[in-house]
């Protein structure tokens, strides 16, 4: 599947428009802007911005947010990452297109904008005066399947 064929579909299947801009395309999901891009010919990359940290609470948040990314745990498969341009967390994920029909993107597009969600919800209440709190991070896939 390209690009392309991949914005016709989950727009058509999901009810809304979305148009392929130059290989990028954005949604946005309870209020949270996702950004689709091609990377290059096979790939997506799915990406979202989290917000700005609180300088006083960023090492907290950078800190657990490094642990979340272990074996993807608290991300549902995405990684964190700060941009160093603006300060604030971001959220990407690359998924290979030919691996994708409207179905998995659908899926994937859910369970990636619950991720945001609470990411976004854990940066914006993480002030000094109300600590960062990782208690409600999901879950990875591998969670739910391996027991150590």
């Amino acid at each position: 599947m390209t690009f392309g064929e991949l914005i016709d579909r989950l727009g058509k299947s999901l009810g809304i428009e979305l148009t392929d801009e130059g290989g990028a395309a954005a949604v946005q999901v309870d209020g949270n802007p996702i950004v689709l891009q091609a990377a290059g010919d096979d790939l997506l990359l799915v990406h979202a911005d989290l917000g700005e940290m609180d300088p006083e609470t960023r090492e907290r948040v950078v800190a657990a947010a490094m642990e979340a990314n272990f074996l993807y745990q608290g991300t549902g498969g995405a990684t964190l990452a700060v941009n160093p341009h603006d300060a604030h967390l971001y959220i990407q994920k690359y998924n290979w297109l030919d691996r994708l029909d409207t179905e998995k993107a659908v899926s994937g597009l859910t369970r990636f904008a619950d991720t945001v969600k609470t990411w976004k919800e854990l940066v914006a209440e993480s002030t000094a005066s109300a600590p960062f709190s990782a208690d409600n991070l999901p879950a990875s896939t591998l969670d739910s399947i391996m027991q150590v």
